[in-house]
């Protein structure tokens, strides 16, 4: 068994149009999105302390901020489209785990919360 690093977001907002019915897909809403993003051998980072050694977290919040497409119907959708875009990032990315959290579709206290896993084939 080889060493893995995880990467982790943990409840990155986003704006996005999302829902079943199309007036809560008309309106902008908030949404969290965790990733954990597992990479496959990581260097000694004590004698290779540079971003090229890793991945660049950023890439993945600005694509969650900025990038999460067109409007959906599920946030099961907007965790695909996280998890494709982590896993795009390096030959070295075992496994992704992306967590979408709806806070505005429960009344009262709550969220929606979808969890997906991808790995690389």
């Amino acid at each position: 068994m080889s060493d893995v690093q995880i990467i982790r977001i943990e409840d990155a907002k986003a704006i996005a149009r999302v829902g079943v019915p199309e007036p809560e897909r008309a309106a902008p809403q908030e949404v969290r999105v965790s990733v954990a993003l597992a990479l496959d051998e990581p260097p000694d980072f004590v004698t290779n302390d540079r971003i090229g050694a890793t991945i660049d977290y950023d890439r993945i919040i600005r694509f969650i901020r900025d990038d999460l497409g067109a409007p959906a119907h599920l946030i099961e959708t907007l965790a695909d489209r996280v998890a494709g875009h982590c896993l795009s990032l390096s030959d070295r990315a075992r496994w992704v785990e992306v967590t979408v959290k709806k806070p505005s579709v429960l009344s009262g206290d709550g969220l929606a919360a979808v969890t997906i896993r991808r790995q690389r084939p």
